[in-house]
């Protein structure tokens, strides 16, 4: 298997991709060589970039289908694995797609591994589209909890939690599902009717940092599926709602 880019015509390999300028960002889920949501990833990407760059992309759903299909195949990714790939436009108009390694799943999925979580103190994204500085600020507040968790949940000045289009964070308490704020991006929208689905209830509710030691879940999603808190500090959580949600998730 090697995995491939595409920047405005230029196959390269994955591992030589390197953008070198802002850029705005959607992965898109694919399976079976499929690209899944990729009109609204389109839309989104390019109402991300007419905020942040004054224009917007002029690539058509069966453009990018078209492309994402021949990267697949070039790539000999099997299309019995789930597959992201993302989707960037950078501050001078260059559209880019980078194919990453594949999941050993079908479909959306809860995830296997179950991090320790960590809350730290940020701020809200300035912006509510994935793009290259909210790609470098996930990573460095990660990496300032280790030692103490593999991940970072985000917390505010008022100590309430943070969650991100692109990263959508949910609690479970008494077999209600909460989450902090409601977005318009297809990872928030395709955990939302799953959770419908799953015949659970969604609340849209402030989640304080205080509340988590009373929290039976905590979880998040992407396009790929779904990821389970497994304890933060010495308490541990569940991760049955998880796995209920995950199995409503689309594709399947």
């Amino acid at each position: 298997m090697r995995l491939l880019a595409w920047s405005d015509g230029r196959v390269v390999e994955a591992s030589e991709f390197r953008p070198s300028l802002s850029y705005v960002l959607q992965r898109i889920h694919t399976l079976g060589y499929r690209a899944y949501n990729i009109s609204r990833h389109i839309e989104l990407l390019r109402e991300a970039s007419m905020e942040l760059y004054g224009f917007a992309s002029l690539c058509r759903p069966k453009d990018a289908e078209r492309i994402i299909e021949q990267l697949l195949k070039s790539s000999r990714v099997s299309p019995s694995l789930s597959c992201a790939v993302s989707m960037r436009l950078d501050s001078e108009g260059h559209l880019s797609f980078e194919v990453e390694p594949p999941t050993y799943y079908c479909g959306c999925s809860l995830r296997v591994k179950r991090p320790t979580a960590a809350v730290i103190t940020s701020v809200a994204p300035a912006t509510l589209s994935q793009n290259s500085v909210t790609v470098a600020l996930d990573a460095m507040l990660d990496s300032r909890v280790k030692g103490r968790g593999d991940v970072a949940l985000w917390a505010d000045d008022n100590d309430e939690l943070i969650s991100r289009p692109w990263l959508p964070l949910f609690a479970v308490y008494h077999n209600k599902i909460y989450t902090p704020q409601e977005f318009d991006s297809v990872e928030y929208d395709v955990v939302s009717v799953a959770i419908k689905r799953a015949g659970m209830e969604l609340n849209i509710h402030p989640i304080p940092v205080s509340s988590l030691v009373r929290m039976d879940e905590i979880f998040f999603a992407d396009v790929m599926g779904i990821t389970s808190v497994l304890s933060i500090k010495e308490h541990r959580l569940l991760s049955v709602a998880a796995t209920l949600v995950a199995n409503k998730m689309e594709p399947k």
